[in-house]
């Protein structure tokens, strides 16, 4: 049997970079250990045996690639498949607390031009 390549382009909007990090998602009151599976500028899919309803709104920490310090970020979870979550980051500060935010210093990161 010849197994044939899958050729169709990817049809997502953002690209997306394969992830295996820890991830940290706080709700409220508590907090679920989780496992990054891909991240994007505008996203994160994620494992997390949880129980987190679509459009919540979520704080997710973690280490990005090639970075020296762990992030957070607040989100809404868009998409759930049993324990998997996709979650859009919400960068506007009148929707979240000032969007990105490097874990230990409470500051928002310098932004590249």
């Amino acid at each position: 049997m010849i197994f044939k390549g899958n050729s169709t382009p990817d049809r997502r909007r953002r690209q997306r970079q394969l992830l295996n990090t820890s991830v940290q998602v706080f709700t409220g009151s508590t907090h679920v250990d989780a496992l990054g599976i891909n991240l994007s500028d505008v996203g994160m899919c994620l494992f997390a045996i949880a129980n987190l309803p679509l459009g919540s709104e979520v704080h997710v920490e973690f280490l990005p690639p090639r970075g020296k310090e762990r992030v957070r970020v607040c989100a809404t979870v868009r998409h759930r498949a049993f324990y998997l979550y996709g979650v859009e980051f919400l960068v506007d500060s009148e929707q979240c607390d000032g969007g990105w935010v490097e874990v230990g210093t409470g500051q928002q990161p310098a932004q590249s031009e």
